[in-house]
């Protein structure tokens, strides 16, 4: 393991050969939907610019389809309607995904077959799996999507029934688990300076901690330079929120938006409407459709013609950590962003020019309508905004930040792995 605990000097090290990566998630990274699989499916197509990498998920796969990379190779440690088997180990917080020792076997065949130079195992959900990994892999990196302690401290906090206790006890013990982990590998991705901040407070002398921000997603299928503003037909302005609609943070942003914010815009905007799209809805969400100014779009096949029919994306967002994948698909589109300030924490937007911020429904709306009614200021902030997004989360960012998240060759084999135990 490399010990000092300091950062590579340059931006990109150069590594000689090839670097074969293994990426390693819950659910199944390809076809990518949501914001976990799309930074896992992008990690591993930055990684495979530098070798073969593989995309393995410990549920069964979704489907039979097949990355459009040839070398990116797909795998599942699970296999639908298979018997269920012992999990591994006999404890496990409520933040662990459960592991069955089938799994596990599988793991330790596909590491003796393709060799792995590099572990991507993302998030401490995979816990049971970075021992067992340990002695089988050079190096071994734990990527955080969040700081999962510091998120689960955020959505305590907001709960009306004894919100210190509970926030208390759902941070500490994934504290402890953030920190066994940690002394376990032998760098951690985070997405966001914040995060990286928020980890050195929590875990000083740790290990080498990398920004790897998440990138545009869908990238290919954006139109590199500025579109133009979508049509008026069909109302004006159209309010986009993308995301997963089933995660309580969201949610609740779409509650607040339906609710409070456009309700407040149509005062002055009367064209003015709302469309949600995501899976799994909450039968809250659904419910919000019956709304007038309410557009419910679940599970769509291509966002594409979402983006592409958009006015404004508001993200009144109140938990969560991590950087917003969504806000930087908007923004990549020429799409105005009006957020709270968590909701675009990490991305290092320049505000009142790449992005609009209001900590309260009242500001994001009244901001929304003045931006609306002034039709220069909104032509340069998509103009910004747009640059920005593929200056700073384009796909030839995100591969540097891969490629100096990887380290070095010397880095890799401070570990050369122990012979690989028979499944």
């Amino acid at each position: 393991m490399n010990s000092t605990g300091a950062q590579p000097d340059v931006a990109m090290p150069a590594f000689g050969g090839e670097r074969r990566v293994l990426v390693l998630s819950h659910e199944p990274a390809f076809p990518p939907t949501s914001g976990a699989d799309l930074r896992n499916y992008r990690n591993a197509v930055a990684a495979a610019g530098f070798g073969p990498a593989c995309l393995v998920s410990v549920l069964p796969r979704a489907g039979t389809a097949t990355p459009p990379e040839p070398t990116i190779r797909t795998e599942a440690l699970s296999i639908e309607g298979e018997a269920r088997t012992a999990s591994i180990g006999w404890w496990r917080i409520r933040a662990e995904h459960r592991i069955s020792r089938s799994a596990l076997a599988r793991l330790q065949a596909l590491i003796g077959d393709f060799k792995p130079d590099t572990v991507v195992v993302e998030g401490i959900g995979l816990f049971k799996l970075l021992r067992p990994l340990r002695p089988l892999v050079r190096q071994l990196i734990l990527d955080m999507h969040n700081v999962e302690s510091d998120l689960a401290y955020q959505t305590s906090h907001g709960e009306a029934t004894r919100p210190r206790l509970a926030a208390f006890y759902a941070s500490t013990g994934i504290r402890h688990l953030e920190r066994k982990a940690l002394a376990l590998v032998d760098r951690v991705w985070v997405c966001s300076i914040e995060d990286r901040q928020k980890l050195a407070r929590l875990f000083p002398h740790s290990v080498p901690v990398d920004v790897i921000p998440n990138g545009i997603p869908n990238a290919g299928d954006i139109p590199r330079r500025l579109p133009g503003e979508a049509a008026t037909d069909g109302g004006f302005p159209v309010i986009l929120f993308i995301g997963h609609l089933g995660y309580p943070p969201n949610v609740d942003a779409a509650e607040r938006l339906a609710h409070a914010i456009v309700p407040r815009m149509r005062r002055a905007l009367p064209g003015a409407r709302l469309v949600l799209a995501g899976r799994d809805p909450k039968a809250s969400v659904r419910a919000l459709a019956q709304l007038p100014h309410v557009e419910l779009v679940e599970s769509p096949e291509s966002v594409t013609p979402l983006l592409s029919g958009a006015h404004l994306s508001i993200v009144p967002l109140t938990t969560g950590g991590g950087t917003r994948i969504k806000i930087l698909e908007a923004m990549a589109w020429g799409i105005p962003v009006i957020a709270t300030p968590l909701a675009a924490e990490g991305l290092g937007l320049v505000e009142g020019d790449e992005v609009l911020l209001s900590a309260t429904d009242d500001g994001l709306a009244d901001m929304a309508v003045g931006l609306c009614l002034d039709t220069e200021r909104r032509a340069r902030q998509r103009e910004r905004a747009h640059r920005a997004a593929w200056a700073r989360f384009g796909p030839q960012a995100i591969r540097n930040a891969v490629r100096a998240g990887l380290g070095s060759n010397k880095d890799a084999s401070d570990n050369p792995p122990s012979s690989i135990p028979p499944p």
